[in-house]
């Protein structure tokens, strides 16, 4: 039997690597294992070179921070005629259908079935546009992140850490005004304790994401610290102890209007 080595693919993702790991066994048999990306797309996604822009109409912002692949509606403008759009003094912005897949985005005119404008989010707040119909390769950005941390729960793995944050919604990039972060530990529904911090936007300059320095209680008490937006689905924290700690945004299980810190 000949071992073979093992192979990595690697890909820069929001600011840091995500790995596609092929595992190569004897026999010939391969397990690909992908890590999963949600994009907040809620915004205005802009090239001012090119004076071109995207928002996206659906899903709803509430809906983008669950899914990692999902079917897509958006308004295109352009000076330069992108995905079919009259040229001045006529032109007009048009809407488009696409699917978003694992930061993967891929935009076409209604009823068309090739592409008219495609490529990858490579961060929260930057889109690379492939070269397509002889349009060249460029890039859009957004001024802000949706995080929408009051939507759903966020959940441990082990699932004995549970969060419910009352905001903020979104966090403008590079800016000195911090967003109060409010919410509350639920994982003893009986006994929830409230914490309160301020959350910082997207750094362009340093590439770091929206984070929440301490999150602390009534008592003045460092319940969690370096609490980081790592993309739409995902937090990453440091517990009382000291510990590391993955949350994953989870449906609010109870019903309209759900989870209260009250």
């Amino acid at each position: 039997m000949i071992l073979r080595s093992t192979k990595r693919v690697f890909r820069q993702v929001f600011g840091t690597v995500t790995a596609a790991v092929i595992l190569v066994a004897c026999g010939g048999a391969e397990l690909v294992a992908l890590l999963q990306i949600v994009t907040p797309l809620a915004g205005q996604w802009n090239n001012t070179a090119f004076n071109e822009s995207i928002s996206f109409l659906t899903p709803t912002p509430d809906e983008q921070v669950f899914q990692n692949k999902y079917n897509v509606t958006a308004n295109v403008g352009s000076a330069s005629g992108v995905c079919g759009i009259p040229l001045p003094p006529l032109n007009n912005d048009v809407v488009v259908d696409g699917t978003l897949d694992n930061g993967k985005l891929s935009l076409r005119r209604p009823g068309a079935t090739s592409a008219c404008l495609e490529g990858n989010f490579i961060d929260l707040v930057r889109f690379d546009a492939a070269a397509i119909d002889g349009k060249p390769a460029r890039s859009y950005f957004n001024s802000r992140v949706d995080v929408r941390l009051n939507t759903g729960l966020w959940v441990s793995e082990s699932g004995k850490l549970s969060l419910k944050f009352s905001g903020p919604s979104s966090v403008d990039n590079n800016s000195d005004n911090l967003n109060n972060a409010t919410g509350c530990d639920v994982s003893n529904t009986a006994a929830k304790v409230n914490f309160s911090g301020t959350m910082r936007g997207f750094d362009t300059a340093l590439r770091t994401r929206p984070a929440i320095a301490e999150l602390r209680n009534g008592a003045n008490a460092v319940l969690f610290s370096k609490v980081e937006f790592v993309d739409g689905a995902t937090l990453k924290l440091l517990d009382a102890g000291g510990q590391s700690v993955t949350l994953t945004r989870k449906a609010d299980p109870v019903p309209f209007p759900g989870t209260t810190c009250s």
